[in-house]
């Protein structure tokens, strides 16, 4: 398998296995015995997550020390020993793009105000979904310059996905997310596209959607109608999902 498509695997797996900040460990457990063969990357760190209760009795997963997984990813990818501000900085422009993909993520996670000049300048980086990390990386400190990449990205993916090429949508789905994450609701159209998305093995990107849509409900209430449709969806974990939200959005009302 080629780099890209690893690094576009292990973008499906994070958004699928962490988005939300909660994820029952049965789902967990299912996504990562489902890619541990797609992907170099090894389990989480030793000591980097705390499983505790949740919602509903789920056990969920609701401290990951990010920081020390995307160390153990610089190692694996570019046997990176230097962790310094400046390596990351300079390691935005590695051969390798899960090497930038990393990069991106711990600047963001550190907050590293002072490399704000370079991820804006690879904001045009070749691989999507390092792209995807950067506007992620500009948001937490703050910086929306990354919001038109990742709609102009939206756009075309979706046409696409309206044709019925669908070798963007895992892509489509990470990018809905940031877009969600960050308040925008020019999202929703893309994340009720992909409730539709009903291929082998899909239900991250469903259930992905489905909680993109809950954090904008405030800006737009209508997505419960698209949320309550998927009391429907076929897979028990969107079921279950889908139930959760609308119990949690009727009981804050």
């Amino acid at each position: 398998m080629n780099k890209k498509s690893n690094l576009v695997k292990l973008g499906l797996f994070i958004l699928a296995l962490f988005s939300n900040g909660c994820q029952t460990l049965e789902q967990s457990n299912q996504i990562i015995s489902h890619n541990r063969e797609s992907f170099a990357i090894k389990d989480l760190p030793q000591g980097t997550q705390t499983a505790t209760r949740g919602p509903s009795s789920h056990v969920c997963m609701k401290r990951i020390d990010f920081k020390a997984w995307y160390m153990s990813g610089l190692r694996q990818y570019g046997n990176v020993t230097d962790f310094s501000t400046e390596s990351l900085i300079h390691l935005m422009d590695h051969e390798i793009s899960t090497v930038r993909f990393f990069s991106a993520l711990l600047l963001g996670e550190r907050k590293e105000v002072s490399a704000i000049p370079k991820l804006e300048q690879t904001l045009s980086d070749e691989s999507f979904p390092v792209r995807v990390a950067i506007t992620q990386a500009l948001l937490k400190m703050g910086n929306r310059k990354g919001i038109a990449v990742i709609e102009e990205f939206c756009a075309k993916a979706s046409a696409e996905y309206d044709e019925g090429n669908y070798r963007n949508t895992v892509d489509l789905s990470d990018a809905a997310r940031v877009l969600a994450e960050a308040g925008e609701v020019s999202a929703i159209p893309y994340l009720k596209k992909l409730l539709t998305w009903d291929v082998d093995d899909s239900w991250g990107v469903r259930i992905t959607a489905i909680r993109s849509l809950r954090k904008l409900y405030a800006k737009d209430p209508s997505v419960v109608t698209d949320i309550s449709s998927m009391l429907n969806d076929k897979h028990p974990q969107i079921r279950a999902e889908a139930a959760e939200i609308l119990q949690s959005l009727e009981s804050s009302q």
